[in-house]
């Protein structure tokens, strides 16, 4: 039987799936130092930054339940370094610093987050435009080097091997960083906000009305409320996912655009880009398709079946990349939105960055790149 749904849950202890429902019905802080809104891996990674930094009380709401959104749909795949292909320097720098805080998190909270380190192999035709480009911590390996790494792989390609990436089950980590958090209120929306000058005096919930020293909006897309205007363009964009049923063919790392091994032998494979899909069920025939490439690539499991499929949307600016800023105008208010396909990976360290610009009342220097003023200057 296939599962319609992310293998992600499953996989938790009972405890673990408790905490993603945390604080449902339960009485939130009225009068918060700081108020997060949104309880996906960007808003509960910013408010354990927060929190840490000890920059005064910390509440965090969330309209469904932790990890509802794209967080609980996605790979979980923490791999900075493939990124150099297509995004600017700055976008990268915060990428590798994330995975570092990835691993310092994993280290520091009480039982772990799960972290998984891995190889990635991303194959390729030829060296050109590649090989060419690589850095000296990136080696491109000959057809012949990556079918001795992979001997169940169909395709005679060349590639680039990546050393020390990483991996983690997205809901095991946002629970195990919601641990930590003194104050969560699930099932509570956002609804409005009242503007008096330049900040945000009350969001209006379901639960109630909050009154903070501070916001953060990490909504996945830019929050939609009555009394706050944000001009920021976004979309999202729908995906595919599957994980198999234990394989034949054992992989040694992630083979892109193959498939990603997980622990008991299952593969994880997908991640489709399906523009203008907006419904919210499983297609069959993008999991077929999926399932026929990877069959293709390995030939050992052409009888291998699907355990689990899923979709979800990506939120997405049009430049693809995210926004990390203070919400234009408002002088109390930060926002960060857009992450795509990189929203676990960066979590942490945009949690840390906002942390820091609110603590030192100023931006980083990088900031710029990340700036949700951007679409305008170029309209």
């Amino acid at each position: 039987m296939t599962v319609t749904g992310a293998i992600w849950r499953e996989q938790l202890t009972t405890e673990q799936r408790a905490l993603l429902g945390r604080g449902a019905g339960e009485i939130i802080d009225s009068r918060p130092d700081i108020l997060v809104v949104g309880g996906g891996m960007l808003g509960v990674a910013t408010a354990a930054a927060v929190h840490d930094a000890g920059l005064g009380t910390v509440q965090l709401i969330e309209a469904g339940r932790l990890g509802s959104g794209a967080t609980g749909g996605a790979t979980g795949l923490l791999i900075p370094e493939p990124h150099q292909w297509s995004d600017p320097e700055t976008f990268i720098d915060l990428e590798r610093a994330s995975l570092e805080r990835w691993r310092y998190l994993d280290q520091v909270t009480p039982g772990g987050l799960g972290l998984v380190e891995l190889d990635w192999i991303g194959l390729a035709p030829d060296p050109t435009g590649q090989a060419a480009r690589l850095p000296s911590h990136i080696r491109w390996l000959t057809a012949a080097q990556v079918a001795a790494l992979v001997p169940g792989l169909a395709w005679r390609l060349g590639g680039t091997l990546i050393r020390h990436q990483a991996r983690l089950n997205p809901l095991r980590a946002l629970a195990g960083l919601a641990e930590g958090l003194p104050a969560i209120g699930t099932a509570v929306a956002a609804l409005a906000a009242t503007v008096r000058g330049e900040r945000i005096e009350t969001v209006i919930t379901s639960a109630g009305r909050i009154h903070p020293g501070v916001v953060v909006f990490a909504t996945g897309q830019p929050p939609v409320l009555d009394g706050l205007h944000l001009d920021v363009p976004s979309d999202r964009v729908k995906g595919h996912l599957l994980v198999t049923d234990p394989a034949p063919v054992l992989l040694p790392c992630t083979v892109a655009p193959v498939a990603t091994p997980l622990e008991d032998g299952r593969l994880l494979a997908g991640g489709t880009f399906d523009y203008g899909d907006e419904s919210p069920q499983v297609r069959e025939e993008v999991i077929e398709l999926i399932m026929a490439s990877l069959r293709a690539a390995l030939p050992g499991a052409r009888r291998l079946g699907v355990s689990h499929q899923w979709c979800c949307f990506r939120p997405r600016h049009p430049d693809g990349r995210p926004v990390i800023d203070r919400v234009p105008g408002i002088g109390n208010a930060w926002l960060t939105s857009g992450h795509f396909r990189t929203g676990i990976l960066n979590a942490p360290a945009t949690g840390l960055a906002i942390a820091r610009w609110i603590s030192a009342g100023r931006p980083p220097p990088e900031a710029g790149a990340w700036s949700a003023t951007r679409f305008a200057r170029s309209r």
